[in-house]
């Protein structure tokens, strides 16, 4: 006999089907019939004779029939139908709440193969138990999800004017917000937004984004290009690997192995993304302490071989940083000019350079000198030490002759502050040593100034500590260094040694 479940029946052939009156006002705008008529029975094949199956298709089909209900409902008030998606975060961090409160459609009770006679009599009670619960649920959400959205501002603006009171009135309600926790958590236990319930790499890297968000400082241009870049590749990943739906339980070693060497011949590439790709598993093990995994991509990474397959940068030859230094003292952009010029004369990056501020730049100090620090357009990289290098006349020069912003905080390069910036500026660089100078040795390049600057240091028998700390190398010596002089104005000692430095004519051995 067919169990006792509303809008269940079954056929004399014996299949099973769900059926359901649609109320009359609401009939127009349910969807039409296949022949374009309007629905008076809603009316589904639930296509077995199994009454286990057809239970649990009851409970999809039942959802559907709500949802649809939900929508006419509110086209009916001449609201426009809510389908706006959810982002991939907001339905993930929803759908963890679902499986925590044992709302998810997936885990509506299921009656194995093996299931004993009293499983099976019991089991259209399990069903109804299992509908009311869910049931109760979602009623709790709406009535928090209503009372969210309910527009205070404009229901009291109607209790003024009188419309309040009016026949017909109904009560105004703001936007939904697709990325509400509420609202995306009720989607999916009505079973509108398809998703597992089990773990995923997609809920995974939802939670990496996040934390790391949350635990990293970085300037907005930058996080937007890292979580960009993150996304991008976790995405390809997750391709690679069958899609969204795939379980982090389902990661296999050797697949990924084999993948991360296809995909990325490089070990230095493949070492960096590998990378990445671990920490995902290793953030999700750590912030869900009770459903950690093994990580596949765990040892995966190969220093040796990314070291043998690394192209060394070399310093410039003598006679090279003479050509170099005369083609940049030319260029006609003047922002590139001065990178340039700073690169070889304090050995720093070209981000450091680029993202200077007007504060940073102390020309007019009894010792002139500039300052390589985090501020509000550049952070420091972690392994780079915060310091002040002593100017020599080269530099200070240039500058002196340079129309400097007015304002302290002003960015000193406007056209090269940011990331794009940096990038345009190490190009115009570049072409000089491959174009202008026509060097074709890859180990050359306008970072070859900083390894300039070192082997020159060393031919000058600087102390180490103290080159290091010019050069904002983090070491023991060059942050004991730092701990004592900080961003302040340098000591005499450390411009004698700029100019013992730069009095070094030869600083060292060239194969030809």
């Amino acid at each position: 006999m067919a169990p006792k479940i509303s809008y269940l029946f079954q056929s004399k052939t014996g299949f099973f089907e769900y059926r359901r009156r649609v109320p009359p006002t609401l009939q127009k705008h349910f969807p039409r019939s296949s022949k374009g008529k309007l629905l008076t029975e809603w009316k589904k094949a639930l296509d077995t004779k199994i009454e286990s199956v057809a239970q649990r298709r009851w409970v999809a089909e039942n959802d559907r029939f709500e949802d649809a209900k939900r929508i006419a409902e509110q086209l009916l008030h001449g609201d426009a139908p809510r389908t706006q998606k959810a982002d991939q975060s907001a339905i993930s961090s929803a759908k963890q709440m679902a499986v925590k409160y044992g709302v998810h459609p997936d885990q509506a009770p299921t009656l194995g193969v093996d299931a004993t006679q009293e499983e099976i009599q019991n089991f259209p009670k399990k069903i109804k138990e299992w509908t009311l619960k869910v049931q109760e649920h979602k009623d709790l959400l709406l009535d928090f999800i209503e009372d969210e959205y309910i527009d205070k501002e404009q229901r009291a603006k109607d209790y003024q004017s009188g419309r309040w009171g009016d026949y017909g009135y109904q009560t105004p309600y703001k936007p939904e917000d697709p990325n509400d926790p509420l609202l995306a958590q009720y989607r999916i236990v009505s079973g509108e937004t398809k998703v597992t319930s089990h773990a995923t790499w997609l809920d995974a890297s939802e939670l990496y984004i996040k934390t790391n968000k949350q635990e990293k400082i970085r300037l907005p241009d930058v996080e937007a290009k890292w979580e960009t870049k993150t996304r991008g590749l976790l995405k390809r990943f997750e391709n690679a690997m069958g899609g969204d739906s795939l379980r982090l339980e389902d990661l296999d070693r050797q697949t990924v192995k084999d993948w991360l060497w296809e995909t990325y011949p490089k070990a230095g590439t493949r070492n960096r993304y590998n990378n990445t790709l671990s920490a995902v598993v290793n953030c999700w093990n750590r912030e869900k302490k009770g459903q950690s995994i093994f990580n596949p991509f765990s040892g995966l990474s190969n220093k040796k071989r990314e070291k043998d397959e690394r192209e060394e940068r070399r310093s410039f030859k003598p006679e090279e940083l003479n050509e170099y230094l005369n083609n940049i003292i030319n260029i006609k952009d003047e922002e590139v000019k001065l990178i340039g010029l700073l690169m070889i004369y304090t050995g720093c990056r070209t981000s450091e350079a680029a993202g200077l501020q007007v504060r940073d730049l102390r020309i007019d100090s009894n010792m002139p000198h500039v300052v390589y620090r985090t501020n509000s357009i550049r952070r420091m990289e972690k392994s780079d030490l915060e310091r002040a290098v002593p100017l020599l006349s080269p530099v200070l020069d240039a500058f002196r002759s340079y129309k400097l912003p007015t304002a302290s905080d002003a960015h000193l390069f406007p056209r090269h502050y940011r990331k794009k910036g940096h990038e345009n500026a190490s190009a115009a660089l570049r072409n000089i040593v491959n174009n202008v100078m026509g060097i074709s040795d890859r180990a050359v390049v306008p970072y070859s100034a900083r390894h300039t600057l070192r082997d020159r240091s060393a031919a000058a028998r600087i102390d180490l500590a103290r080159a290091e700390y010019i050069m904002g190398h983090i070491s023991d010596g060059s942050s004991k260094i730092h701990k004592e002089y900080g961003t302040k104005t340098p000591p005499e000692i450390l411009f004698d040694d700029m100019t013992a430095i730069f009095a070094v004519s030869d600083w060292g051995f060239y194969e030809s």
